[in-house]
Order: structure tokens, then C-alpha cells, then sequence
């Protein structure tokens, strides 16, 4: 119980502050594969607004679990060798040591709502050969 909780409060204020911001227009995003806006953190967590234009190469995290809630668009995810394909309004959880990549198969790039736990400061993300 304490769990869910804990990620209903965590994806509430991360949409609190997306209504805050202005990020409806993303035709003016960088033309690179994956952009990446923090939103909020603390020790504990850290939030993450991801664009991904077309792919997320596999990688895991050591210590690190992550929630990702799909924004829209589609893909293909992997995660320890099972693909799922996803789609907006989508909850993964992925845990730690898990290796996951994703790869988007919409016309428009994936958006997606990332909070690890505890704070990321992107040392641990280890790329998997």
C-alpha cells in the first residue's frame, strides 16, 4: 500500500510541475535521439521528462530502479530479454540490475515521465555490449 502511495505522489507532482511548464511544442526539440529534462529530485529520487526519437540502447542500472509512465507514443521494450510492446498511458517498473531498452515504432517520438530512485545523476547507467 505504502508503495503505491509512494508512486501515485511521485507521478502527481511530476505532472503538477509539466502543467507548470511548457512543453506542448516539441517540434522545437533538438534533433538528437533522446533528450532528457529533469523535473524534480532529491536524495531520494529524481524525475526525469524524456523524448526518445528513436531508441534507448540496452543499458542497466546497478543501484537504481526506475518508474516510467508513457506519455505517447509506441515502442518496442525489452527488458531482460522479454519485449512487451508499449504504448501511451503505459506503467513499466523496471528494477535494478535489469538490463532494458527500447525502441520507438510511432511515426512521433516517445515521451515518457522517468523517475529513478534513489537521486540519478547518470553514473549509473552502464551500457550492455
Amino acid at each position: 500500500m505504502k508503495l503505491i502511495l509512494f508512486i501515485y505522489l511521485s507521478v502527481f507532482s511530476c505532472f503538477a510541475l509539466l502543467a507548470q511548464r511548457n512543453i506542448s511544442d516539441w517540434s522545437n526539440a533538438s534533433s538528437e535521439n533522446i533528450s532528457v529534462e529533469r523535473l524534480a529530485g532529491d536524495s531520494l529520487t529524481t524525475s526525469f521528462l524524456i523524448q526518445i526519437r528513436e531508441d534507448v540502447p540496452l543499458h542497466y542500472h546497478a543501484v537504481h530502479s526506475e518508474h516510467v509512465y508513457i506519455l505517447s507514443g509506441k515502442g518496442e521494450f525489452v527488458m531482460n530479454a522479454d519485449t512487451t510492446r508499449v504504448s501511451e498511458g503505459m506503467y513499466l517498473f523496471i528494477p535494478s540490475k535489469s538490463t532494458h531498452s527500447v525502441e520507438v515504432t510511432s511515426r512521433q517520438p516517445m515521451r515518457v515521465l522517468s523517475i529513478q530512485c534513489p537521486e540519478f545523476t547518470g553514473a549509473d547507467r552502464i551500457k550492455v555490449p
